[in-house]
């Protein structure tokens, strides 16, 4: 679904916020959930409509934002070491504890 056909769905205009399309997104699935005597073709149109308008999430806009201002391509700015398993209860720390001291 492109964007006209989403804003269209969900009656906002071109230059609606974000704050005005969530509002419109919550009066949409009220009116076209089944619970409420909706369609639930209706509803999922307004579902589809709804994510394609959500603005991109940080962590894309971060991973896109070296490209953008000319960086060096290929870097990758996502932190992939491993991480250490983390303790999952008081007899790991124990044992860990004890052993050390052995």
């Amino acid at each position: 679904m492109d964007g006209r056909r989403a804003r269209r769905v969900l009656g906002v205009g071109n230059d609606a916020g974000p704050e005005e399309i969530r509002r419109a997104f919550r009066v949409r699935v009220l009116a076209t959930h089944p619970d409420h005597g909706g369609d639930a073709t209706a509803l999922r149109e307004v579902l589809v409509a709804a994510e394609t308008l959500r603005p991109a999430p940080a962590a894309c806009v971060r991973s896109a934002a070296p490209a953008l201002i000319g960086a060096r391509s290929g870097v990758d700015t996502y932190d992939s070491s491993p991480r250490p398993a983390p303790r999952r209860d008081f007899a790991d720390v124990l044992r860990a504890a004890t052993s050390r001291l052995r």
